[in-house]
């Protein structure tokens, strides 16, 4: 793993450990095992470790939650995997899905929403749902609220989860928390 990855590493851990104004960027780099001087030769502030590490979790969950999706023909199929792909990436993941939560309720959050590369995954989720909406499949409402919505229950789905970790191979389960979740957003 190289340094900048190290960083990124020690990075999630500490903020969600700790919080994003309680770690200083000292602890990040003693953390890594680099020096501090290496850790701003990759971000010129803490923000922008802030900003890269967001935008990297995020781009990574969403090529997580988009795999395989164009092996499916069918909508519902479609949304299922979304859905399916989304907590099982949050519970493979634990410490970078609780720092997109966490960044997620913070006035870093809208900072770290206006680059450009989130704005283009919010557009590409946007137009998904839209779709959806198009085909009667779920409620004809703001698609942000929707997709802020698919969040939440996802966020459901992994807290339970984690809690209960042997419901996550229980096919009753799955279907019935699938059917919940879909009962919710269907029109």
């Amino acid at each position: 793993m190289d340094k900048r990855e190290l960083l990124l590493e020690a990075a999630t851990k500490l903020f969600v450990e700790r919080g994003l104004h309680a770690t200083p960027t000292s602890a990040i780099s003693k953390e890594a095992g680099v020096s501090a001087g290496i850790l701003f030769h990759y971000f010129k502030t803490k923000d922008d470790l802030i900003d890269e590490l967001y935008v990297s979790i995020k781009k990574e969950f969403t090529a997580t939650i988009l795999n395989n999706l164009d092996k499916i023909n069918a909508d519902l199929g479609k949304l299922r995997l979304i859905w399916s792909n989304s907590w099982n990436w949050g519970l493979d993941n634990d410490l970078k899905f609780k720092f997109l939560l966490q960044l997620d309720n913070t006035s870093c959050s809208v900072r770290v929403k206006s680059h450009p590369e989130i704005i283009e995954k919010y557009e590409l989720f946007n137009s998904l749902i839209q779709q959806y909406i198009n085909k009667e499949l779920i409620k004809n409402m703001d698609t942000h609220f929707i997709m802020g919505t698919m969040f939440g229950l996802i966020t459901s789905m992994i807290t339970y989860l984690t809690q209960f970790p042997e419901k996550r191979n229980d096919q009753v389960f799955i279907e019935q928390a699938w059917e919940m979740y879909y009962n919710y957003l269907k029109a």
